[in-house]
């Protein structure tokens, strides 16, 4: 048991002076404007564009698979109740 607690001991602080090594320098955001305009001087590309066309592929994807697989439910609920027989409420009628 002491030897386990070691190791953990150990890995904890080894943990800790991994992360206080200090970080690399991160290169701008794709929507920065300066960045932006001397990379698409230099590239000939748009990066927000992409940037943005990426973001909105992300998010639509997702809502419709999730929206497909509710109608496809939502369908196949409506074929069983149609093939069931299950009575339709009717309508009353009005006699004049």
């Amino acid at each position: 048991m002491m030897i386990r607690t070691r190791h953990a001991v150990k890995l904890c602080l080894a943990a800790i002076l991994l992360s206080a090594l200090p970080a690399r320098t991160a290169t701008a955001c794709p929507l920065c404007s300066e960045e932006n305009e001397v990379k698409q001087e230099e590239t000939g590309v748009n990066v927000a564009l992409g940037f943005s066309l990426s973001v909105i592929v992300m998010l639509a994807v997702p809502a419709s698979v999730v929206g497909s697989l509710g109608y496809a439910l939502y369908r196949n609920q409506q074929r069983l109740s149609q093939s069931s027989g299950s009575p339709r409420r009717q309508e009353p009628t009005s006699s004049h």
